[in-house]
């Protein structure tokens, strides 16, 4: 029998936004300016970067793009390794392919989902250009630990890359973070975004040039600043004048908009998100059978992951009472059908493959909501003994 309200595994319409927003839009479409380099997004970029502890902030359509910007700005000579966890999600692995990158996968911790330092260590190669680590459903590694192994062994030539699109952060031993605005994240940015941010000038340019279609020139409009530049002889345009092989990753004056009224609100949402993942916690600490995620760094969790070994037979259960789930991302990404030719076996990440899941712990729920799905969870229990 269906539960009267559905719980939804993400904010679920108004849930995640209301009237400020909406007037946030409006004004920035009265304003007449729609391109993704003007004052909202200028703002945005300065203030998530500086939240993330970063010098400079470079505002995108997706965490996806941030990713494959993160690497491309580092110009890494192909074949170069990075290092990166089993568990993860695609667009992390994605853009180390696509660049012609090798990833040299490393197992994670089963109730941390995420490598210990010493599992990340002991992949360094001298072929390892990067260690690209996702801060998986809100989770960190020990990026402090981490680096300061790795200055120990001599290899401050490694970057470190903060794959951060399920939470918002603050790393300060990290060379490059990103994020994502998505719907179902803690803040977003009308629906879509993402961010990459650097404390390194010459990354950071090299990614805007990648991100707005490759060309060289920026968004000046001085004619000796545009025509400054030469193509065999031939003074021309910096605004068509490409250097590297580009996209079209830029986000929109709306998005951002939309973002700032957002962050403000991050601080709240955090909140609420915080109660409801220590009120899951506290209802299911004594249910048999049931791996709870390790809190003990206290992570702004994107949801609640949790694993049961009859897991199809636990959601199947829950969704036919109202309550949304979904699977820990990838599991093992190396089983996945467009990367197979990485199969290997990682003992936690084939776990959670297999028994792992997540369940609504956000702003738009409440601690009824959350004691509701735990009493399903406990209901299904109790039905296998």
């Amino acid at each position: 029998m269906l539960s009267e309200k559905k719980i939804w595994y993400a904010p679920n319409g108004f849930e995640s936004y209301g009237e400020e927003e909406i007037q946030a839009v409006e004004k920035c479409l009265r304003d007449g300016w729609l391109a993704g380099f003007g004052k909202y997004s200028v703002e945005f970029e300065q203030k998530v970067s500086e939240a993330f502890g970063k010098r400079y902030g470079l505002f995108v359509n997706s965490g996806s793009s941030a990713c494959l910007l993160a690497l491309a700005s580092l110009n890494l000579p192909e074949g170069k390794e990075i290092i990166t966890p089993a568990c993860t999600f695609s667009t992390t692995v994605a853009p180390m392919i696509q660049l012609k990158l090798k990833p040299v996968f490393v197992d994670v911790e089963l109730n941390k989902y995420v490598p210990s330092v010493d599992a990340v260590i002991a992949k360094v190669r001298p072929e390892t250009g990067a260690i690209m680590i996702p801060n998986l459903i809100g989770n960190k590694p020990d990026w402090e630990q981490l680096r300061l192994a790795l200055n120990q062994m001599g290899r401050q030539d490694i970057f470190l890359i903060e794959d951060s699109a399920d939470t918002l952060t603050h790393t300060e031993h990290t060379d490059i973070a990103t994020t994502s605005f998505y719907a179902s994240h803690i803040i977003t940015a009308c629906g879509s975004g993402g961010m990459v941010m650097f404390n390194n000038e010459a990354h950071l340019k090299r990614a805007s040039m990648i991100r707005d279609w490759g060309r060289i020139g920026t968004n000046a409009e001085d004619m000796s600043e545009r025509f400054s530049h030469e193509i065999d002889g031939i003074p021309y345009d910096f605004k068509f004048l490409y250097g590297a092989l580009g996209y079209n990753f830029k986000s929109s004056e709306v998005n951002a908009a939309f973002g700032l009224v957002q962050l403000k609100k991050f601080n709240n949402f955090r909140k609420i998100r915080r109660q409801n993942v220590e009120r899951y916690l506290q209802n299911l600490k004594d249910v048999p059978g049931l791996i709870l995620p390790d809190d003990s760094i206290k992570p702004n969790w994107l949801a609640i992951p949790l694993q049961h070994p009859k897991r199809l037979e636990l959601l199947t259960y829950l969704e036919n009472h109202n309550v949304q789930t979904r699977v820990t991302f990838s599991g093992n990404i190396t089983r996945h059908p467009v990367y197979r030719e990485y199969l290997e076996t990682f003992e936690n990440a084939d776990t959670i493959m297999a028994n792992g899941f997540l369940l609504g712990a956000h702003h738009g729920m409440t601690i009824e909501d959350v004691d509701v799905v735990c009493r399903h969870i406990k209901d299904f229990i109790a039905l296998q003994n």
